[in-house]
Parts: structure tokens; C-alpha cells; sequence
């Protein structure tokens, strides 16, 4: 599912340069308004859901899974990939700074942890795979990351 959002509603950017986490969040969040799949105010429901619980989406070295809940604007099930030129800092004292960025969203809280959680596990489950992220330059090269992570998880 993952693979074929990505492919299918373009929503990935590689290399973004940003000047800050709250850019890059803007920049991920602006690719699934697009797809049709959060209203704009998603962006601002995950700023307001840090003020209240810090960077919450930072889930390992160097990754960020920002989102928000279901009914803060999301319309669907999606995910926007963004890798950045420079790291930058998101406040997380052991998993900063970032330069991966997987902004998803769900249509209900079931899809949410039954489906869009479980894809980007197994995206992020192993360090190689986000290494191979960070050094794409090219959809084609995502599109074969993806690819080979979505038959990792089927095995």
C-alpha cells in the first residue's frame, strides 16, 4: 500500500532543503493535501498535538513519522515520503537530527494501527532500509527501496 500511494499520487521529495523540522512537516503534510487524503488544518493539528507531547513522531535516529489523529483532518489513508538535503533538529534528545520523513494519515483509528503503522514498520524496521532512503536520488530508486521492503514483509 505504501509503495503504490507513494507511486501512484507522487508523494515523495528527495534531497528538500528546509530550515527547520516545522518546514519539512509543512512540506510532507502539503504532498497529502494534495493527494486529497488530510485537509490543510492536519498540519496544524500535529503542531498543536507537539506543544502538548513533545516530538512524539521522532521513532528512531534519524526518522520522523509526524500525524495526528484520524478526525484532526484526515479525509483518507496516506503517505507522503521526504528525505532532506541537511538533517535538521525536531527537540528529541536521542533520535535528532532527522532527515527522513514519513507523514502519514489514516480515515479511522482501526486503519490507523492495523495498516499504516504496520507499512511503516516495516519500512523503518531495519537500518539498511533507511540508509538506502537517505542516499536516493531518484523516484526510481525509492520506488525500488519500497518495492524490496514491501517483499521482505510478505516473506
Amino acid at each position: 500500500m505504501l509503495r503504490e500511494f507513494i507511486k501512484e499520487k507522487k508523494t515523495c521529495t528527495l534531497k528538500l532543503q528546509v530550515s527547520d523540522w516545522k518546514e519539512a512537516v509543512r512540506a510532507g503534510v502539503d504532498l497529502l493535501v494534495q493527494a486529497g487524503t488530510v485537509e490543510p488544518r492536519y498540519y496544524d493539528s500535529i503542531l498543536s498535538m507537539v506543544q502538548e507531547f513533545g516530538p512524539y513522531f521522532v521513532i528512531v535516529p534519524g526518522v520522523a513519522m509526524p500525524h495526528a489523529r484520524p478526525e484532526m483532518g484526515a479525509k483518507g489513508t496516506g503517505f507522503s515520503l521526504i528525505t532532506l538535503a541537511e538533517p535538521v533538529s525536531f527537540g528529541h534528545e536521542d533520535n535528532d537530527p532527522v532527515d527522513v520523513i514519513l507523514c502519514i494519515c489514516a480515515k479511522d483509528a482501526a486503519d490507523m494501527n492495523e495498516t499504516v503503522i504496520v507499512e511503516a514498520m516495516n519500512l523503518f524496521d531495519d537500518e539498511k532500509n533507511i540508509e538506502r532512503l537517505r542516499l536516493a536520488n531518484s523516484m526510481e530508486e525509492i520506488d525500488s527501496i519500497l518495492t524490496d521492503i514491501a517483499a521482505q514483509a510478505e516473506d
